[in-house]
């Protein structure tokens, strides 16, 4: 093999372990490390056109578990497959067939580059492969093709299939160590299978795990049927997909911000509603650090409104109100920041849910509940007497 290919007129620049950890994440590029270190990078060969080629066997995919804030190996699965990789040393394009490789530069492409690096290989014009997805991510690119998939779809079976191989691209990112990808591709998935459901009248069918008995539910709930209970039960699916996926990996603020604002985005939209609860399970265990809890109290704070419907006019609407209000409540009680409760007292005085607020306020901040009731009927002694519906 030739370790060097220069074009005519351009000086050659040396592959180096810096340039390539320039156009990965770090957890590719310490898994690339690995494959190396091991010896998996076989077939390295590059041709007159500046192709760099070679093959990476696979290994046994780990299973981490995050018991009390130590990471432990759970168990080891099955081997992942061997992949053909190619890149061009000119033109920076690669060729994988992971899932991942449909994001950013994958471990595979970065192995070969580091195998290559080692062998002194040169780029001819300083060429080397894009990070792919940046820090600019979204919903979207993944939410358009949920839904091709499910437009495309002639019965629940090939839509079931079909989501099924592209929810395989969560799991390749997971794999990677790209847990903030991985979850944007979850939930762009969730967002088109609740597009255009009727959530509300599925409510008690929306449950975690499936043999678990349908929940409580509001009186005109019926079971889903088709399409429809494959959206439900989907749905369902990936949440515990996003709940498994956080159990290992650890992400900066700025890598779940997107997150948090995609899964905060779902939460409003699905309010009052059970798909509304399980975003905000996600969003909590989500949002850790208090940069990751100021960046959501920004979010919440201004769509939560200032008055509260009379629950007996409007009762969904009430239900709604008070969701946002609790969400408010616990994010300002993490954060230590008590100044909720000298505004619920300011504001809410004559707001016919004054009293629910400030004692569901006071329970967030650990407050006992008597206590609590008590606090709130001698601040607010016309409330009604229907007491804290929630």
């Amino acid at each position: 093999m030739s370790p060097s290919v220069a074009k005519a007129g351009r000086p050659p620049k040396r592959l180096t372990l810096r340039l390539i950890r320039g156009v990965c994440a770090r957890s590719v590029f310490e898994l690339a490390r690995e494959y190396y270190d091991q010896n998996l990078v076989d077939g390295i060969a590059v041709r007159q056109d500046g192709t760099l080629s070679g093959t990476v066997r696979g290994t046994r995919e780990r299973h981490y578990w995050d018991v009390e804030g130590e990471i432990v190996l759970d168990y080891i699965g099955e081997r992942s497959p061997t992949r053909h990789v190619a890149v061009s040393l000119d033109t920076g394009r690669w060729s994988c067939a992971c899932p991942y490789s449909q994001v950013a530069v994958c471990s595979h492409v970065a192995a070969l580059l580091v195998s290559a690096a080692k062998l002194k290989v040169t780029l001819p014009g300083g060429g080397l492969p894009a990070r792919g997805k940046s820090g600019e991510r979204t919903t979207l690119p993944y939410r358009r093709e949920a839904d091709q998939i499910l437009d495309l779809a002639t019965d629940p079976e090939s839509a079931d299939a079909n989501l099924n191989d592209f929810l395989e691209m969560a799991v390749a990112c997971y794999g990677e160590g790209d847990l903030a990808e991985a979850l944007l591709v979850c939930t762009g998935t969730a967002e088109s299978l609740l597009s255009g459901l009727d959530y509300p009248a599925y409510e008690g069918y929306f449950r975690l795990y499936p043999e678990l008995p349908v929940g409580e539910a509001l009186p005109s709930t019926r079971k889903p049927e088709g399409m429809d209970a494959l959206r439900v039960d989907k749905f369902c699916e990936v949440v515990r997909k996003m709940l498994a996926m956080m159990s290992y990996h650890r992400i900066l603020h700025e890598q779940k911000a997107p997150c948090i604002a995609a899964l905060h985005r779902l939460y409003l939209r699905t309010n009052p509603w059970e798909p509304s609860r399980f975003c905000s399970l996600i969003i909590t265990l989500l949002s850790k650090s208090d940069r990751d809890k100021e960046f959501l109290r920004e979010l919440h704070d201004p769509i939560v409104p200032y008055g509260t419907p009379d629950p007996r006019g409007d009762p969904v609407r009430f239900r709604a109100v008070m969701n946002l209000a609790e969400r408010q409540a616990r994010i300002y009680s993490d954060l230590k920041d008590y100044s909720l409760l000298a505004s619920y007292e300011r504001r809410y005085r004559n707001d016919p849910g004054a009293w629910a607020r400030y004692v569901m306020c006071l329970r967030s901040m650990g407050h006992d509940s008597t206590a609590a009731e008590q606090e709130g009927r001698r601040l607010f002694p016309d409330a009604d007497a229907w007491g804290a519906p929630f």
